[in-house]
C-alpha cells in the first residue's frame, strides 16, 4: 500500500496543491493531512499562523474530498472545524476510525491562545488484502514555536506512546510532529517500538521553501517492526510550506 503524509498548510497553494491531491489519487491508498479547514466560506480560521500568513481556503476539507472522489473522507477537528483529516480509497475495509486527545482537550483554546491548544491523534484499523493496519495522524503542539522538548510535547509523546502500545499488530505514525528530531519526545515515540524512517533514512529536511525559519524538521512517518518498508521518501512538490512525506509499505 501506499500513503502521503503532508501538512496541507491550510489550502492556501489551492492550486498547486489540488494538482497534487488529483494526480497522486491514481496510485495513494491513504492521504493522512493536517492543518485541514471545514469551515463555512465566510468564516475565518483561529489558527492564527494561517491567518496571519495569507489566505487559507476556509473549506478546504471539502475541496479535497470532491477532488479525492474515490476515497472515503474523515475529518477529526481540534479546534471548532478545524484539524486532522484521513482520505482511504473505498476499496480498503476501515475496520475503525476515530480520534483522542493526547493533549487538552477538543476546543480548548483560552483567548485566543495558540499554546492552549488541543492535540488530537487521528487513527484508522483498516484491513486489505488480509492485512491489518493502524494508522495514526497527528498534527503535535506548536507554540512556542521552536521545536525543542516542553511540558506539553512531553505529555503529548507519552500519551502517544501509551496509545500505540495498547494496539497489537502493524501500526504507522505519520504527520507535523513540530519537533526537531534530537528531542525526548522524539525518542520517547522511538522507544515504543517504532522505527523512525527521517532518522534512518537521513532525511535533512521536510521544509518547502516557503519556510524560512532555522529548524528544517517538522514531519515524521515512524513505523512499528512488522511493517515491510518498500520505499520512503520526501516529495520535492511544493504545495505547502512542507514538503509531503510518501511511504509504500506492506
Amino acid at each position: 500500500m501506499k500513503l502521503i503524509s503532508l501538512n496541507n498548510w491550510g489550502g492556501r497553494l489551492f492550486e498547486p496543491i489540488m494538482e497534487f491531491f488529483k494526480k497522486h489519487s491514481r496510485e495513494i491508498d491513504i492521504f493522512c493531512l493536517q492543518e485541514v479547514l471545514n469551515n463555512p466560506a465566510k468564516i475565518k480560521s483561529v489558527m492564527k499562523h494561517l491567518t496571519q500568513q495569507g489566505t487559507s481556503r476556509e473549506d478546504n476539507y471539502k475541496e479535497i474530498s470532491t477532488t479525492l472522489s474515490k476515497f472515503e473522507a474523515y475529518m477529526a477537528p481540534r479546534q471548532n472545524n478545524e484539524g486532522l483529516a484521513m482520505f482511504i480509497k473505498k476499496d480498503i475495509s476501515i475496520k475503525t476510525i476515530n480520534d483522542i486527545f493526547v493533549y487538552r482537550w477538543k476546543n480548548a483554546m483560552v483567548n485566543n491562545d495558540g499554546s492552549t491548544y488541543g492535540v488530537n491523534l487521528q487513527y484508522a484499523k483498516i484491513e486489505k488484502g488480509g492485512h491489518n493496519y493502524l494508522i495514526s495522524n497527528l498534527h503535535g503542539h506548536w507554540e512556542p514555536g521552536y521545536k525543542d522538548d516542553s511540558p506539553p510535547r512531553l505529555e503529548q509523546s507519552q500519551n502517544i506512546k501509551k496509545f500505540l502500545s495498547s494496539v497489537s499488530g502493524p501500526k504507522i505514525l505519520c504527520g507535523d510532529f513540530n519537533l526537531a528530531p534530537d528531542t525526548q519526545s522524539i525518542k520517547t515515540l522511538e522507544d515504543s517500538g517504532m522505527r523512525n524512517l527521517i532518522k534512518e533514512y537521513g532525511i535533512t529536511s521536510t521544509r518547502s521553501h516557503f519556510y524560512t525559519k532555522k529548524v528544517k524538521f517538522a514531519d515524521y512517518i515512524l513505523v512499528s517492526p512488522e511493517v515491510t518498508v518498500k520505499n520512503f521518501e520526501v516529495l520535492q512538490d511544493v504545495v505547502s510550506d512542507h514538503l509531503p512525506l510518501f511511504l509504500e509499505f506492506n
